[in-house]
């Protein structure tokens, strides 16, 4: 059966605020006691939930910020069994593009904060058809998304009042990781207690607003990230497109190394990165030099302490790599808010306060 795309629709975005504190820095700020809240309803509910069949492939599905949860929860699936246990994520689309997806899988988490993406629902429809078990991570009481899946994981605290998503995005991963601890019993994915380090990185707002100030005049963003901070870098980019419409690409620190300085335009590039390991963040401090000698802006984030720390590089608190991307985003976040206010945006509607950005949103649904 031929898909289904969704009509043009006519956005409504959240115009209420006119000012700082714009709505999406209250979401930012929200996160460490709506991951906790998460969590604990998480572990709960988690137990009823059966574990997908080993020997089949255990799919990860979303679109936009809810894709890049899903890209954080399938990296961290890996340790969490071992590598025991297949897994793929795959975005709504691309699943509808792949239907041999379908007859590998034993099951399928989905995340749809909203619960109303409809190629998110679409997807839903043909693994339903396939028979495969759906698991739902939203932040909905009801919807589309819910009636269509076997077991639904509810996000606590999460509904956004922005439309650049941010608490939607870290309590659907930290529901994840829960129901992977549940099905496999590795502690180092279990995110209890994590909102620890998330209160670390949002009391430390102060240092990334002056890197706002330091940035603001590059139009162009490169944002690096390998292994578990591969899905920290695509979330981080979104964030940087939506609230301060920056031109934004992410890519792999080794990636980066293999062509991409020729790209690099002295007075409008800035290249960030961040590191979850010892060998991801020497490759990483080497790519962030080449590009600081070809003319770019550079920023690291990173974990342990060299000893020859450089300007505009951050030390994040000791997590384990799986969790990771609970704590990392959220200095980005920050970036893009600082970056959209310096700019003269309203970081909460995404650009559609410009009817040029209007009018071709209105020309498509999702």
């Amino acid at each position: 059966m031929e898909t289904e795309f969704p009509e043009p629709q006519e956005p409504e975005p959240p115009y209420g605020r006119t000012g700082h504190p714009y709505f999406m820095h209250g979401m930012v700020r929200s996160q460490p006691s709506a991951v906790r809240a998460t969590v604990a309803a998480a572990e709960r509910d988690a137990v009823a939930i059966p574990p997908p069949p080993s020997d089949r492939t255990l799919l990860f599905v979303g679109m936009g910020t809810s894709f890049h949860a899903a890209r954080a929860a399938a990296w961290a699936s890996g340790p969490a069994w071992e590598y025991r246990q297949a897994a793929r994520a795959i975005d709504s689309f691309d699943l509808l593009l792949e239907p041999d997806q379908l007859r590998r899988a034993g099951a399928a988490i989905v995340f749809s904060s909203s619960g109303e993406t409809a190629l998110t629902q679409r997807a839903q429809d043909a693994l339903r058809a396939a028979g495969v078990r759906q698991v739902l991570v939203t932040g909905t009481d009801r919807s589309g998304s819910i009636d269509r899946a076997d077991h639904v994981l509810r996000t606590r605290e999460a509904e956004e009042k922005a439309w650049v998503h941010t608490v939607s995005y870290t309590t659907a991963v930290a529901a994840a990781l829960t129901l992977l601890h549940q099905w496999s019993g590795n502690r180092s994915v279990l995110p209890r207690g994590i909102e620890q380090p998330l209160e670390e990185v949002v009391r430390r707002e102060p240092e990334w607003r002056p890197l706002a100030d330091f940035l603001k005049d590059r139009s162009k963003f490169l944002i690096l990230g390998s292994g578990a901070a591969e899905a920290t870098a695509r979330e981080a980019a979104l964030k940087l497109r939506e609230g301060a419409a920056r031109f934004v690409a992410s890519a792999g620190v080794e990636e980066f190394l293999h062509g991409v300085l020729p790209s690099i335009d002295p007075d409008q590039t800035a290249v960030l990165a961040v590191a979850t390991s010892p060998l991801d963040r020497r490759r990483a401090t080497t790519a962030l030099r080449a590009a600081a000698r070809s003319g770019a802006k550079v920023a690291l984030w990173a974990r342990g302490r060299p000893s020859d720390r450089a300007e505009n590089e951050f030390e994040l608190p000791a997590v384990s790599p799986s969790l990771t991307p609970l704590v990392d985003i959220v200095p980005f976040q920050f970036l893009a808010y600082w970056l959209a206010l310096s700019g003269g945006r309203n970081p909460d509607v995404m650009g559609l306060d410009d009817p040029r950005i209007l009018a071709g949103r209105r020309m498509y649904g999702i």
